[in-house]
């Protein structure tokens, strides 16, 4: 069956959530919370930065390209926040294998764990799902890290991961549908630089099977 594009959640403070851990942003997204973070750009001017190439001819072309965002505009050596963001409320197909493919990009500085969740818009947990509700670790969350051994180039903010994963909902009897929640847990780094920025950026693109 042929991959329909549904949709490209890019990073935003219209759509991004933040709290103490992962967990919590996770159920702020889950419960529809308003988003809470800022644009903090590129702070230090020398991350890598997330962009469409200038001639996406793609219909996700018109996605803005993902904004780098944190919980506060200040910057604090050593802290944790966790980021979630839920994607659009996905009708599924009765009587067929609702298959879907992800593919996720991620920014941050200095280290993070992603995880991608399926649930229903009342939700309720759709698992299993194979291949989704897997930590996806980016550095050790530690913050004594930027101090022992993330003290060289490349360092985890020079570096941005890739993940795609085929996740099968299974053959639909009732009408349902499904969201996806992406959750993030950054930790900025201790640091003995005179500049200790923190953010993150990602960009995830949805595509559903067809029986066109």
């Amino acid at each position: 069956m042929p991959l329909v594009p549904i949709q490209r959640l890019t990073s935003l403070t219209t759509n991004v959530v933040s709290a103490a851990d992962g967990a919590a942003a996770f159920a702020l997204a889950l419960s529809g919370a308003a988003p809470n973070v800022v644009n903090v750009g590129n702070a230090p001017g020398i991350w890598p930065e997330l962009r469409k190439f200038d001639n996406d001819n793609t219909v996700f072309a018109a996605a803005p390209d993902p904004q780098a965002v944190w919980s506060q505009a200040a910057f604090i050596p050593g802290e944790t926040h966790g980021f979630a963001a839920a994607s659009l409320t996905i009708p599924l197909t009765v009587g067929i294998i609702n298959d879907f493919l992800i593919a996720l990009t991620v920014f941050s500085d200095n280290a993070v764990i992603a995880n991608i969740q399926a649930f229903s818009p009342l939700g309720i947990s759709l698992f299993p799902v194979p291949g989704l509700g897997v930590n996806l670790t980016a550095g050790s969350l530690d913050p004594n890290t930027g101090l022992t051994t993330d003290i060289a180039p490349p360092y985890n903010w020079q570096k941005v991961r890739f993940y795609s994963i085929p996740a099968s909902l299974g053959l639909i009897s009732v009408a349902l549908s499904v969201r996806f929640i992406f959750t993030f847990q950054v930790t900025n780094y201790f640091t003995t630089g005179a500049v200790n920025t923190a953010g993150l950026s990602f960009a995830a693109d949805i595509y559903q099977s067809s029986l066109l």
